[in-house]
């Protein structure tokens, strides 16, 4: 009788030691908002930006006014473009709904007439992963500092 509990006594110490556990392990995974502010925050950094590309899934979808992208690989090619000119991504408000995260943003450049550009982002995360995004902001401007690159 006494060795049925002990063992009761160690399968219970067991079960609440994996509880405890898998707790812990729950509370140090990010959340979604977590996972689209270290995103963004990463262009803040040249040196987070590859936490933030992490952050996407292989088959990510981005779309913004001028173009979509199908994948991480398109995206990074994009980064690094943007990466170039821009210079910082300061979050103003963000809001969440199931599993997609929508933030308003204003995002600086270093080129001359649009330095300082507000835009929203609608982000969808899956598994703890940037699945898709789409980003509205005024193209105007940037249309035509674009079209004089190309000339």
């Amino acid at each position: 009788m006494v060795k049925l509990i002990k063992q009761a006594v160690i399968i219970g110490l067991a079960i609440f030691s994996i509880q405890s556990n898998a707790q812990q392990i729950k509370s140090k995974t990010m959340t979604n908002q977590e996972i689209v502010t270290t995103f963004l925050n990463g262009f803040n950094n040249p040196e987070q930006i590859q936490k933030s590309l992490d952050l996407l899934a292989d088959d990510y979808r981005f779309k913004n006014p001028m173009l979509e992208l199908n994948s991480k690989k398109e995206f990074i090619e994009l980064a690094k473009q943007i990466g170039a000119v821009i210079t910082g991504i300061e979050i103003i408000n963000i809001a969440e709904n199931g599993n997609w995260i929508a933030v308003f943003y204003i995002f600086k450049s270093s080129v001359k007439g649009l330095e300082s550009n507000s835009g929203t982002e609608w982000f969808r995360i899956e598994d703890g992963l940037i699945k898709e995004s789409n980003l509205i902001y005024d193209t105007t401007e940037w249309r035509k500092f674009y079209a004089q690159m190309k000339e």
